[in-house]
């Protein structure tokens, strides 16, 4: 494990040369020494070595108790499999919207398949993508079982033939992406300094991972997307936390777009790295840690000119596809304020008022169960499923998320 020396000696170098942003957030108490201005590189094989392994359980504490996001290159993700989903992936996104609304999701009442444009919203605002989600294959809740356990179930797969092969690359890279994350929880444990095994009780076996095929589509020149609000930014998803324990994106294409929002309220460029994962601290991990480790908020900036590279040539649609690693939906909230950390560990966090875009309206939701946030947070961006199968449910959600804000 890392020692405390190590730990210091990374957090003050990684922070000695932060400079205060330019425009940071009013009435708050943090400071340059506890956000960031970039997003840190973290080198996988370094933990195989055990010459290098506490360096890189220092930096990954650095990533998750300071940043919240890092670039993670070295994964065991092999190359092939990666490359086959993107391949099929964007096959899929390319399909006539006709072939799309076969498994459009307002026809499962577990919130998976396609959504299409204009169809998502995050804080109450339509997203501008379109997106298809599968899960890892879990068994559907039973009739007398809590209705938030509804966010797993059945797939709905494309026609083999519209697509040939998607179904068996979609499930090869969750199992491969999901091996990467048992690695990580171990290593999130002893970054940490608690036992290799201290999360383990906390995951299904094989643990819920859900992968999202995201299309962000290119603004005609005459109409983008969204519009842009005073400061240039166009929604393609709007400020969020996700809510699971990491997050595993894989950026498919050279658009810049993606911003992490730091403790000062600024937001911070997270452009692709080739050959990396962009792994992110979920509202999951944010709670069993007691808040030390940081569910950061983040977003995607459709402007116009992300689209285009550096010589002005047309980069095409924005394709990512995140893998959301979940707990087991069933925790209470007993089970999530269970874990203690070690108090030097608790110390690296002091008393601080962190600005976030985010809607604050999730937090209650998921510190009573997994399960519970997530599927308030499935209810509001897609309310059109929600409606069909949860109707007086749905339309209480909804009020309650409009009254939150609007008091707030």
């Amino acid at each position: 494990m890392a020692t405390m020396t190590e730990t210091q000696r990374v957090l003050t170098t990684t922070t000695a040369t932060a400079t205060v942003a330019t425009t940071p957030a009013t009435n708050t108490t943090t400071t340059a020494s506890t956000t960031f201005t970039s997003i840190p590189v973290i080198d996988l094989s370094q933990a195989e070595s055990p010459a290098s392994k506490g360096s890189f359980l220092a930096q990954l504490r650095y990533a998750l108790v300071i940043v919240g996001f890092f670039y993670l290159k070295n994964t065991s993700v092999p190359k092939h499999v990666r490359d086959n989903f993107v391949q099929k992936s964007m096959q899929l996104s390319e399909l006539p919207l006709e072939k799309k609304l076969k498994i459009d999701m307002v026809n499962s009442k577990h919130f998976l398949g396609y959504s299409q444009m204009g169809r998502e919203k995050t804080a109450r605002i339509t997203d501008c993508r379109e997106m298809f989600d599968f899960l890892t294959p879990l068994p559907a809740p039973g009739p007398e079982d809590p209705v938030y356990l509804n966010v797993q179930g059945p797939n709905q797969w494309p026609d083999e033939e519209d697509v040939p092969g998607f179904r068996e690359a979609v499930e090869t890279y969750l199992e491969e992406v999901g091996k990467l994350g048992d690695t990580m929880k171990v290593l999130v444990a002893e970054a940490l300094d608690l036992p290799s095994n201290a999360f383990a009780r906390f995951f299904n076996m094989p643990a819920r991972n859900k992968v999202s095929v995201l299309k962000y589509p290119m603004p005609s020149s005459t109409k983008p997307c969204s519009a842009a609000n005073d400061k240039g930014y166009f929604q393609g998803v709007g400020s969020h936390k996700d809510g699971g324990f990491l997050t595993f994106l894989l950026q498919a294409t050279a658009h810049a777009g993606l911003e992490a929002q730091n403790k000062l309220g600024d937001w911070i460029p997270v452009p692709p790295i080739a050959d990396t994962y962009v792994v992110n601290v979920g509202r999951s991990l944010e709670a069993l840690t007691g808040a030390v480790c940081t569910a950061t908020t983040h977003r995607v900036n459709l402007h116009p000119q992300y689209f285009f590279d550096a010589n002005d040539r047309s980069l095409g649609h924005r394709y990512s596809y995140p893998v959301f690693q979940t707990l087991k939906l069933d925790l209470t909230h007993e089970d999530l304020t269970s874990l203690r950390l070690p108090a030097h560990i608790l110390d690296l966090v002091k008393d601080e008022k962190i600005k976030s875009d985010a809607e604050a309206f999730f937090c209650r939701y998921h510190l009573q169960s997994p399960g519970q946030g997530i599927f308030t947070a499935r209810i509001t961006s897609h309310p059109n499923v929600g409606r069909r199968w949860y109707p007086e449910l749905t339309e209480q959600i909804l009020k309650a998320q409009k009254e939150f804000n609007e008091g707030s």
